[in-house]
């Protein structure tokens, strides 16, 4: 009988010990997270979630929107367009990259074409805060010809940028969250291809 009791008194020991190790191999990341902005979690479940599904870091940074099939590219740049205008948000170039291929290699692409738009005043205030930001701007959404020949919206989900670290100051995160509303809308709309 005593030989059973020192024998749990080992294994709870050694579950004392090997808890003990692992709370300080694990403390300083769990503060390092409780640090972060409240919906940082959320946000890395998600991407976590998506990565797991996809198998692709890509698939796992951007949101997307299919557009109707009704509307030709055109249609939902117009869209878009006319969308950015309404909200004062400037459309700063456009990289039509399938009419460069095909201008290049002389073969038919499907279609792709980036629209970059940006908030100037918004851009220097993240940079401000923080240069890496810089790798961010403009805020890019591309519209682009699948294999089945349907359109689709991209952009990067921009949680990541504007919950993923550490709580934005105020007055930045206001303005970071509008943008992330503007482009929702510009590409809620022209996948719709309203006004």
């Amino acid at each position: 009988m005593s030989f059973i009791r020192n024998l749990l008194a080992l294994v709870g020991l050694i579950a004392i010990i090997g808890g003990g190790y692992m709370y300080t191999k694990l403390k300083p990341e769990f503060d390092a997270l409780n640090s972060l902005d409240p919906g940082a979690r959320d946000v890395y479940l998600t991407m976590w979630h998506k990565l797991k599904e996809t198998g692709s870091s890509a698939d796992a940074t951007v949101v997307r929107y299919q557009v109707d099939a009704d509307l030709s590219w055109e249609e939902v740049e117009d869209s878009m367009k006319s969308v950015a205008n309404s909200h004062n948000i400037k459309a700063v170039g456009e990289l039509p990259l399938s009419e460069q291929v095909e201008l290049m290699t002389g073969e038919e692409q499907p279609f792709l074409k980036i629209y970059q738009f940006c908030n100037p005043l918004t851009a220097m205030k993240m940079i401000g805060h923080s240069e890496a930001f810089s790798a961010y701007l403009p805020c890019r959404i591309s519209l682009l010809e699948d294999k089945e020949g349907k359109l689709w919206l991209y952009s990067l989900d921009m949680d990541m940028m504007i919950r993923g670290g550490r709580t934005l100051p105020e007055e930045l995160l206001v303005d970071a969250l509008k943008v992330q509303e503007i482009i929702t809308d510009i590409m809620v709309k022209g996948a719709a291809g309203d006004f």
